[in-house]
């Protein structure tokens, strides 16, 4: 019951949130704010043909939502993944959670490239939201 309830109120604030005039960045942390999440990380991807940013959102029930914004900038993408995803998001967390003088020294642009992969694979990127 708690899963649906956080899928619900994650979808409700993205849709809600999606067409305002902010920054990606903005959005994200405007969605984790009304949908009472917890923002884990909001990274660039590179080398995606579709993706340039991914951010995820952790909720209560242990799952999470992932928001990705599309090459033309739209926040065309987003998800409720459950832990199995766990192992892809926890090094993006990480390095979000260290100090920008780390963050320059580490390149995570694999394991972004791991993270939108698993979606792809689990057919999460087929569920585009077109503006």
């Amino acid at each position: 019951m708690a899963e649906e309830l956080d899928a619900a109120v994650f979808r409700m604030a993205v849709e809600c949130v999606r067409t305002l005039p902010l920054s990606f960045n903005e959005k994200t942390m405007e969605i984790a704010a009304r949908s009472r999440g917890l923002l884990l990380f909001d990274v660039r991807i590179d080398g995606d043909m579709e993706i340039q940013r991914a951010a995820a959102i952790r909720y209560t029930s242990d799952q999470t939502g992932v928001l990705m914004l599309d090459k033309n900038g739209l926040l065309t993408h987003y998800c409720m993944v459950d832990g199995a995803f766990s192992s892809f998001i926890a090094p993006l967390q990480n390095w979000t959670s260290m100090p920008l003088s780390l963050q320059a020294k580490m390149d995570i642009t694999g394991h972004a490239s791991l993270f939108i992969g698993a979606l792809r694979s689990a057919g999460y990127l087929l569920q585009s939201r077109q503006s």
